[in-house]
């Protein structure tokens, strides 16, 4: 079960605008499903790219600060303990809590919900991305990676993924070449093997790919995965595959799909 804490009262640094964040407090990935792209399919909550639902304007939700946080709305006072409390001087402050935190409110009642940002958003940002720390374009390339391999996945009822976006075939093996050059060079915690083997896989660089999956550190889970994408670069697959959850693993000669470029 997914818990939000009080919402924080951010604000757009285009516009000013004030915006809603609701911080998670415990989240369930009971309904995670795991392709072998690591795209993640159960829901995360906000995406580190934002986008104002004022101006339109795009940025890091990182870089903002929170200006207010709200805190839970008090218990309701009875008209009982109301009347006590004002004959009293209201001594406890319930009648001070629930006045500031009327005034709060009412303060930021017109604050939206933080927008979400498409795919095009995230290749212009990518486009103007002179400066971005190595993480954040990570985080681009792998969110336009997994957005055009959704037309590998399908839904929980058998139907395909509506309104997948698409790039010409030499764009998307650029962006996934990319995203392999920078996997090698990040940090230790950004580095994930198995993703540069499955990238190579994709890329129909098999031997590599083999070669890299064999060198996964094991920690319970890695090990496992890799091995399950090594068996699909010995089948010459280059699409896409489930590994777990809703789903079995295919790596029939049916599913091969294309190498790209």
């Amino acid at each position: 079960m997914t818990r939000f804490a009080p919402p924080q009262v951010r604000a757009c640094p285009g516009c000013g605008a004030p915006f809603l964040h609701y911080p998670i407090q415990s989240i369930s990935f009971c309904d995670r499903v795991d392709w072998s792209d690591g795209a993640p399919t159960a829901w995360w909550g906000r995406e580190p790219l934002v986008k104002c639902e004022s101006c339109a304007a795009l940025f890091w939700f990182d870089e903002t600060v929170a200006i207010d946080t709200f805190t839970d709305e008090p218990r309701p006072i009875g008209p009982i303990a109301r009347i006590l409390a004002r004959l009293r001087g209201d001594p406890d402050g319930l009648l001070r809590l629930e006045r500031e935190w009327i005034d709060r409110s009412n303060l930021w009642k017109g604050a939206r919900s933080i927008g979400k940002v498409n795919f095009e958003d995230v290749r212009f940002v990518l486009a103007n991305a002179e400066g971005v720390s190595i993480s954040k374009i990570l985080w681009l390339r792998r969110r336009i990676w997994w957005q055009l391999n959704d037309r590998y996945r399908e839904r929980s009822d058998g139907t395909p993924y509506p309104n997948v976006p698409t790039l010409p075939a030499h764009e998307e093996r650029a962006n996934m070449e990319a995203l392999f050059a920078l996997l090698v060079q990040a940090d230790t915690e950004d580095r994930d093997m198995v993703q540069m083997g499955e990238l190579l896989r994709l890329l129909g660089r098999f031997d590599e790919a083999i070669a890299v999956l064999r060198a996964v550190p094991p920690d319970g889970r890695s090990e496992i995965r890799a091995s399950m994408i090594e068996r699909l670069a010995r089948a010459d697959d280059v699409r896409v595959q489930l590994l777990g959850g809703e789903g079995k693993l295919n790596t029939g000669s049916g599913h091969r799909g294309r190498k790209l470029g």
